[in-house]
């Protein structure tokens, strides 16, 4: 009878939220068997400001999570899907900008005036490489740094008819691995 090769499993420490304003929380972090995929899902986590009152206005979520990857394997990079939703009307503007370990995106919608509304749902994704140290004693496991998630939304709006909401719901990050 063969042996059937042990499938390695990464092993996940708690998402460590470092910052977030407003309050938003981490409704829920969901790992595949293997551990080589995470579901997170945010509430709260928007900006959302109106004409009449609130002109700008921001949400900032960061946190930190660590694998503990098995000896025979190489953490080589890691890819994330964000996802949520913005919503703009009469000259209003949303920025995104959003951080996977050393990978950063960012991009501003902004909606004439007088031109309606414009609503979308997005998904941005980001690649990056694993944080290592190198090797420090011959035959030793090499170690990683724990991967950071960041997000900042901010809106503003031109006028009294202008209104915008940004919002993000969920990230699903995915480790590529190797195994030695």
């Amino acid at each position: 009878m063969t042996d059937i090769a042990e499938t390695t499993t990464i092993q996940w420490g708690d998402l460590s939220q470092l910052a977030a304003f407003p309050t938003s929380t981490v409704a829920s972090v969901t790992k595949s068997p293997d551990g080589r995929a995470l579901s997170i899902l945010l509430e709260g986590l928007e900006a959302r400001c109106d004409g009449n009152g609130i002109n700008s206005a921001t949400a900032i979520l960061v946190g930190s999570i660590e694998a503990n990857i098995p000896t025979a394997t190489d953490w080589t990079a890691t890819r994330a899907d964000f996802r949520g939703q913005i919503a703009l009307t009469d000259g209003a503007r949303a920025t995104i900008e959003l951080g996977l370990a050393r990978a950063v995106d960012g991009q501003t919608l902004v909606v004439p005036l007088q031109a309606g509304t414009d609503s979308v749902d997005f998904t941005r994704t980001l690649y990056s490489p694993a944080e290592i140290s190198p090797l420090t004693a011959e035959g030793e496991a090499p170690s990683y740094a724990p991967l950071t998630i960041s997000i900042q939304l901010t809106v503003a709006c031109a006028g009294k008819a202008s209104a915008a909401l940004a919002a993000v719901d969920s990230i699903d990050l995915e480790l590529w691995v190797r195994s030695r």
